[in-house]
């Protein structure tokens, strides 16, 4: 999810925020190839960079030196409807995709209708439980300007093809992703993969008869994450680009991954214990260093080194946890304070724990023993 952000990040070093909401025309040659770009400038560095956003929801990072030539109009930005995305998605794919439109959701397919619309309400019920979970809470979230999009390509071959660009070596490995850049969660077809005995679902009830077989809900769960990636980033909670520390962003999309396949309303799982994160930060725990809530919270380099990701992931599960359970009004100030992070202005290590302790208090010494000994107790 965060890997076209840090290559992005190094890009714009000096910007300020732009408030402009006319449409901008940008004509731009990267790689040798001539790009047309049309939307609105949320960013815009001294140097001529900037950062725009069209009317899908993609944004386009522009460095001084790919613009041939830009001017605006007066016309105000309008992100697109339904409609138009719809044939942006047809105009864009090959034939024999398809479109499956719900209330928040296009899911683009060229899998079996079945699927797409298992998706769809999939989907829509982790949509109205994250907003509700939150709602809540006190914390106020808001409609996304954009249908929500989700890729269902048929197999896993199709899904490399696509994905390969922008993941490199490490698509063989993934699922399914959330792109901060297209806005989009990208997968396939589950029932059709090793961990549902390779057969293709037919209708609702077999596709959940298949996915919740041992050993697919790790899958599952991995859509998931990401779907909520999305819907975090579309409903006011989090800003694509912004600097959010990714023990939040990624503690939250696990504290929601848990699947509920068994109910077609609500979801029950929500804020459930975590059991694989709960293991291996259990196993972490016997070695954790003593400045590991430190490292946590100051900087995202323990999720970047492959040798630390997996315990940065089971104790950012795990903090998320204790926080929202035991200081939920603290948790909820700190997120209020993440939401309105700026695209492109990033914290040093110091002001991110600064920002921490703004909200949880000074003595971290002090909540790393209440944080242990309460992990200690979950079961």
């Amino acid at each position: 999810m965060q890997r076209l952000f840090i290559t992005i990040a190094c890009v714009f070093t000096t910007l300020a925020s732009n408030g402009v909401l006319a449409v901008e025309h940008v004509s731009i040659d990267r790689d040798g190839k001539s790009i047309h770009v049309d939307g609105q400038i949320l960013v815009e560095a001294t140097d001529g960079g900037l950062l725009i956003q069209d009317a899908s929801g993609t944004l386009w990072a522009i460095t001084p030196d790919e613009i041939v030539n830009r001017d605006s109009d007066a016309v105000p930005f309008k992100p697109g409807d339904h409609e138009a995305m719809s044939k942006h998605l047809l105009h864009e794919f090959p034939d024999g995709f398809r479109i499956h439109k719900t209330a928040h959701y296009l899911v683009c397919y060229n899998t079996s209708e079945a699927y797409a619309e298992w998706c769809g309400s999939l989907y829509e019920r982790l949509f109205l439980a994250f907003n509700t979970y939150w709602k809540n809470r006190g914390f106020k979230l808001t409609e996304p300007e954009w249908p929500l999009v989700a890729l269902v390509f048929d197999d896993q071959r199709s899904y490399a093809a696509y994905a390969e660009p922008e993941l490199g070596e490490a698509t063989s490995k993934i699922i399914g992703y959330y792109s901060l850049r297209s806005n989009r969660v990208v997968m396939y077809d589950l029932t059709g993969s090793e961990a549902s005995g390779g057969r293709h679902g037919s209708t609702a009830a077999h596709i959940n008869q298949l996915l919740m077989r041992p050993g697919a809900e790790r899958t599952v769960a991995t859509v998931i994450h990401e779907a909520t990636h999305q819907i975090a980033f579309n409903c006011g909670l989090q800003t694509r680009y912004a600097d959010i520390p990714l023990w939040i962003s990624e503690g939250v999309a696990i504290y929601f991954e848990t699947p509920d396949l068994r109910s077609s309303k609500g979801w029950r799982n929500i804020g459930g214990v975590n059991q694989v994160r709960l293991q291996d930060f259990g196993r972490y725990y016997r070695n954790r260093p003593v400045d590991s809530l430190v490292t946590l919270i100051s900087t995202d380099d323990r999720f970047r080194d492959p040798r630390t990701a997996s315990d940065a992931y089971a104790e950012a599960w795990s903090l998320n946890y204790f926080l929202i359970r035991k200081h939920l009004k603290e948790y909820l100030q700190y997120m209020k304070m993440l939401s309105e992070k700026r695209p492109l202005r990033y914290d040093e290590p110091e002001d991110r724990l600064a920002q921490f302790r703004e909200a949880f208090g000074d003595d971290l010494e002090q909540l790393n023993t209440e944080f242990i000994r309460y992990m200690r107790t979950v079961r």
